[in-house]
């Protein structure tokens, strides 16, 4: 077999000058059929698959050739290749530019789009925010030797789908959409290279087999596919077409009315209708940017949060109240009533003992102890049956001596003692005491403690706070005066503060109930309005989506009905040359790596300023197994942790410049462990990749992230940052353009007069206030930027680990005082209305009003440019 391919490749014997690939392929197509020359002529022309079209041309020429069709007039053999022709090609440039409706990946939230900067793409979030459900997705479909299978939500109570999103790509401009459903492994996009953890021991340690295709080496891939792709249609054809699938039902949402239209595309679909259905209008467009403006603000509104305070502040008030009504309503009379019967009824008790019994007839003083003992001994007697015990002849319970009349009359005087009625009715007097004692059923005084201080820490606190802590003292000392029996000190003081304090509380209590119906009322009418609009808003999306896609839509309905009439073709099966391309691709490719990633991962090296190791290649046929040493030792065993990391590094970039081609590289948490000396390194050399190709990291260093958009900014070159958060039952929820970018006090004021806008066109009052809402959002925002940027000049910036001392001479003293006193009441404004700001209960149920909201915006603008003017 190796002679084979060496009669293929050209002379072996000469390796200082190695075969080009090209001129091999161009050989090796020189030998086989028409059809077969025809592909690899138009793939070295093209560098890239054949498209659909080439494949038609290329499959019609194949049945001509074999005689299943005539030859139409003016059909010409396809032309030997030559080297020249085979040598100029085009680069193939892969793009990422969505992934969204992603389904059944960890815990990643519903409806997150992701779109990717055609150049850097940075994607930061904590620990557990959910940015590697989406590295986990990119890193399955373009099936990196580090993928890992992808799991469901683990806490979710139902069960999850089965992993799905919609990729969109370009490949040379022309775009593409990938309906994933968790497969390994898709062309084109096996393409894309990434770093991640498992890299780093997998880049050092372990001796690699090259699992990439160089450019050069992917024709011969793609000339292996249009033959594959030939001999499949030729088998599909011989068995009558069977359906595709349906390419356009992933741009279409599920449950609108396009929908079912969408599924069902196929011979019989009648496109007029269709036509009729689409909206490509200029009113069209403006009516989704107002309804997806309308459907944003619905979503980030702050009225479910005011709720839940109001509900743990009424949760708080009621247990405080009825506390304070179980002190107000205590029946002191009649405990100290009931105390003092017992304290009688004791004293006689103990001077009837001692009268009962003759001095000598007992061991000891008759106290309690004693007192129990006895008890104990009646309830013994009672457990064995001995309701006449003790009587003439009868032995000891205890010892099973026979009694002696001394012993006898004891005994009986212990009867006698104990079945007295003053014993009874100390016992019921104790019982009438129990039963008086103050109780607060159902309420814990230490949870009691904890809602007074989470009251005293409101700011302002609310009137109803003034007597708590009275209330709790006096609380306490009454709960346990009454547990041990004791008498209750000043305790018609504390009842009658307890019924003010009760009262107070009471109105307060209802205040807060009427609140929270009246907010509980809005969240309802916002969820509602949300799913209207929603509906609305897909329902437009579909229809604007149906007319981008009308003509391609027309176009396979056409080809359906043109493939519904066609009958069976004869199979035929193609091993032959399959195996023979496969033979001298291996041989070109092992030749390519050999020679090539030497001087590009010593170049990485240096870039990335990396220690110095040995570089060792095993070669095997068809493959190209690469290992590195310190010394004689594996790296790991020498090298520090950050050493091996940028090592790694190094080892991927020159993998990743082997192919050839322009992909994506993605990079997931690339600098743990570094220092911020490598870490600045690492960032510049990210920032430079990202110039000649599409760069996505991922990364919890925010330092890195800030530096790594610093690079950019400092070169006014653009990107796309997310923040990726996570909640108590989502992750990955995608926040655009947030920090560390700093937005400027212009750029914050265009969004500001955009939502103004918004508001004024809005028709719903729900609608509106949430608007409002957004605008006093972007009002904070914006006050944050004036007082970082101009106020404070750039001496202080938020992820920035340095001052700007230069920036102190630009802050204008003299102004300042005047811009402080100006904002900290409008950021103060601005507060109100954001989830989760404590407020009064005065304040809860304040709703911005634009007019409000109108002279804010001019107090800010005109405070600015008082600060700022020359």
């Amino acid at each position: 077999m190796a002679d084979d391919v060496d009669n293929l490749a050209g002379a072996e014997g000469d390796r200082s000058q190695p075969v080009d690939p090209r001129a091999m392929l161009a050989e090796w197509a020189n030998e086989q059929d028409d059809w077969v020359r025809e592909a690899a002529a138009q793939v070295l022309s093209s560098s890239q698959e054949l498209s659909v079209p080439q494949l038609d041309q290329i499959f019609e020429r194949f049945l001509i050739e074999k005689g299943f069709e005539e030859k139409p007039e003016g059909f010409q053999v396809a032309p030997k290749l030559a080297l020249a022709e085979s040598a100029a090609a085009a680069e193939d440039v892969l793009e990422l530019s969505q992934l969204s409706d992603v389904a059944g990946v960890n815990a990643l939230a519903a409806s997150q789009i992701l779109e990717f900067d055609a150049n850097l793409t940075v994607l930061f979030g904590q620990n557990g925010a959910g940015k590697t459900g989406y590295s986990r997705v990119l890193k399955r479909v373009a099936a990196v030797r580090t993928a890992e299978d992808i799991l469901p939500n683990a806490h979710a109570a139902d069960a999850s789908p089965s992993p799905s999103a919609s990729i969109e790509y370009s490949i040379n401009g022309a775009a593409s959409t990938l309906a994933w459903a968790n497969e390994a492994g898709i062309p084109p996009l096996t393409r894309m290279s990434v770093f991640d953890a498992p890299a780093v021991s997998l880049h050092v340690d372990n001796e690699l087999n090259y699992v990439f295709t160089p450019r050069e080496i992917a024709l011969f891939g793609y000339v292996a596919s249009a033959v594959r792709r030939v001999q499949e249609r030729v088998d599909a054809e011989a068995k009558a077409l069977r359906p595709a699938a349906n390419p356009f039902l992933a741009h279409f949402q599920r449950g609108t009315s396009l929908y079912p239209k969408i599924e069902t595309i196929g011979a019989t679909t009648d496109l007029a209708e269709l036509a009729a259905l689409k909206d490509d209008s200029t009113e069209g467009q403006t009516a989704h940017a107002k309804l997806a403006g309308e459907v944003g603000a619905l979503k980030a509104g702050n009225v479910e949060a005011r709720h839940d305070a109001v509900k743990e502040e009424l949760e708080r008030v009621s247990a405080l109240r009825r506390a304070g009504t179980a002190l107000a309503e205590f029946n002191s009379g009649a405990y100290e009533a009931n105390r003092a019967s017992v304290e009688r009824l004791q004293d006689e008790y103990r001077r009837a003992r001692t009268e009962l019994f003759a001095d000598g007839e007992l061991a000891g003083p008759p106290d309690d102890e004693w007192n129990a003992f006895i008890a104990e001994g009646d309830r013994y007697r009672l457990h064995l049956g001995g309701h006449d015990y003790p009587a003439e002849g009868d032995d000891c319970i205890y010892c099973g001596q026979t009694l002696s009349g001394e012993a006898l009359a004891l005994v009986r005087k212990y009867r006698t003692y104990l079945d007295d009625a003053l014993a009874r009715q100390l016992a019921e007097a104790r019982a009438a005491l129990s039963a008086s004692r103050l109780t607060i059923s159902g309420l814990s005084l230490d949870v009691l403690k904890e809602h007074v201080r989470q009251i005293g820490v409101s700011d302002p606190p609310p009137a109803y706070a003034t007597g708590l802590l009275r209330l709790l003292s006096d609380l306490e000392g009454a709960l346990t005066a009454t547990a041990e029996g004791r008498q209750v000190l000043d305790v018609e003081a504390a009842i009658a503060e307890a019924s003010n304090v009760a009262t107070v509380l009471a109105a307060a209590e209802a205040e807060l109930a009427s609140a929270l119906a009246d907010l509980s009322e809005q969240k309802r009418d916002r969820v509602q309005s949300l799913a209207t609009k929603e509906q609305e808003l897909a329902e437009l999306t579909a229809r604007q989506t149906l007319g981008r896609h009308l003509a391609a839509i027309t176009d396979a309905v056409k080809k359906a009905k043109r493939a519904a009439q066609l009958d069976t073709f004869a199979k035929t099966k193609l091993p032959a040359i399959q195996r023979s391309l496969t033979l001298i691709s291996k041989q070109a490719s092992e030749d390519m790596v050999n020679r090539n990633f030497a001087s590009l991962f010593e170049e990485e090296c240096r870039e990335l300023n990396a220690p110095t190791v040995g570089l060792e290649f095993q070669g095997r046929r068809g493959q190209a197994e690469r290992r590195k040493v310190v010394a004689q030792y594996r790296p790991s065993a020498v090298l520090s942790e950050g050493e091996l990391k940028v090592l790694a590094i190094a080892d991927f970039l020159a993998e990743c410049r082997m192919t050839g081609v322009k992909a994506p590289i993605v990079f997931d948490d690339p600098v743990t462990s570094l220092d911020y000396l490598r870490l600045n390194e690492v960032a510049e050399r990210i920032s430079r990749l990202a110039d000649t190709h599409q760069v996505i990291v991922f990364t919890h260093n925010i330092f890195f992230a800030s530096t790594l958009l610093g690079l950019r900014d400092a070169r006014k070159l653009k990107y796309r940052f997310y923040e990726v958060r996570s909640n108590e039952t989502e992750k990955g929820v995608l926040q655009a353009d947030v920090g560390p970018r700093q937005d400027t006090p212009a750029q914050i004021a265009k969004r500001i007069n955009k939502t103004v806008e918004l508001v004024k066109s809005a028709d719903d009052s729900v609608i509106k206030e949430a608007l409002i809402e957004r605008a006093y959002g972007l009002l904070r925002a914006w006050c944050e930027a004036f007082v970082e940027q101009e106020l404070l000049a750039n001496v202080t910036q938020r992820h920035r680990s340095n001052l700007m001392m230069g920036g102190l001479d630009k802050i204008k003293l003299e102004r300042f005082a005047e811009a402080k006193s100006a904002l900290m009441p409008l950021f103060d404004r601005c507060s109100r209305f954001m989830p989760g700001h404590s407020q009064s209960i005065e304040q809860l149920n304040i709703k911005p009003g634009l007019d409000e909201f109108a002279k804010d915006w001019d107090s800010a603008q005109k405070a600015r440019a008082a600060y700022i003017a020359t």
